[in-house]
């Protein structure tokens, strides 16, 4: 997975609250994917690691589904903030 900074999904005032929602959810679900990748970096117990590396996963999945929601509401995308391989998603 990779995030960049900077790159933001384009948010059209001209959205209707359909899509306005689906941006939203998808920034959030940046975030989420952030701190999922920063609490797995802070965890040393096997137990934790194995709830971070399925809390990421969790989180990838919602990501990509949240993806694929703003593709068919034809929602512009300016810079992709994450590459998640979809193949190991489902």
């Amino acid at each position: 997975m990779t995030i960049k900074k900077g790159s933001r999904i384009k948010n059209d005032k001209s959205y209707d609250e359909d899509k306005q929602n689906i941006i939203s959810a998808i920034e959030e679900a940046i975030k989420e994917l952030q701190e999922c990748r920063d609490y797995f970096e802070t965890v040393n117990e096997p137990v934790l690691v194995d709830y971070a590396i399925y809390k990421e996963a969790a989180a990838r999945s919602k990501y990509a589904y949240l993806i694929k929601q703003a593709k068919k509401l034809n929602i512009k995308v300016s810079g992709f903030n994450i590459h998640i391989d979809e193949e190991n998603v489902d």
